[in-house]
């Protein structure tokens, strides 16, 4: 039964714009996934053009919500710097880097209209992040374990590492699938943005929601 302490939950959640904007990115990959599903079974045009505008209108509304990720990319880029560990260090700072860059063409290309060309080149910057954010993951891991941590924090630090690596380690796909270093089709990519926006929004949701 819905009560009002869910209620709050979910305005806490909706209230942050990292949280509407993953609630976004679940129904673009969802209308992505559904086009695919559509067109393998024949459906009418008219059906399958409805649900490529809803893609198309939500990934364009997302790109608003990130305008000023570069700037919260670059701070964050600067502080991995002072990182004392070398692997952190660089890995922090070529992931914050290679995110910088990509979402510095997204608002250039939303506000420049920039050619598609130029922004599918750019997705190479994005898997660079995402590859760099695992390295780090596992440096991380792999230090924390050295200390000697308390066995339940160490239990936990453990999970997030594992289930932050399966994320990025998911969201390769994507642009990999986009520069065609993997041959999926659009149903397989949808699913997969599926997946990644159901996890992101559990992390944000307890985050959120302690």
């Amino acid at each position: 039964m819905l009560s009002h302490q869910h209620v709050d939950a979910l305005n806490r959640f909706l209230h942050t714009t990292y949280g509407r904007e993953r609630a976004c990115r679940l129904v673009q990959y969802f209308s992505r996934f559904y086009v695919f599903y559509l067109t393998r079974h024949g459906a009418p045009a008219a059906d399958i053009q409805r649900w490529t505008d809803l893609k198309n209108h939500v990934s364009n509304a997302r790109k608003f919500f990130r305008l000023l990720k570069p700037v919260e990319f670059a701070q964050t880029g600067l502080k991995s710097l002072g990182t004392t560990d070398e692997v952190l260090r660089a890995t922090g700072f070529l992931k914050q880097l290679g995110m910088f860059l990509y979402y510095s063409a997204e608002v250039f290309v939303l506000l420049l209209d920039l050619v598609a060309s130029l922004v599918a080149g750019l997705y190479k910057f994005q898997l660079l992040g995402i590859r760099a954010h695992i390295l780090a993951k596992e440096r991380t891991a792999a230090i924390q374990g050295e200390k000697g941590i308390d066995a339940d924090l160490k239990a936990r630090e453990k999970h997030r590492a594992t289930y932050q690596f399966v994320q990025d380690a998911l969201d390769c796909v994507i642009p990999s699938s986009a520069l065609g270093m993997l041959p999926v089709d659009e149903g397989f990519v949808g699913l997969v943005g599926i997946v990644t926006s159901l996890i992101c929004m559990n992390t944000q949701w307890s985050s959120v929601n302690p």
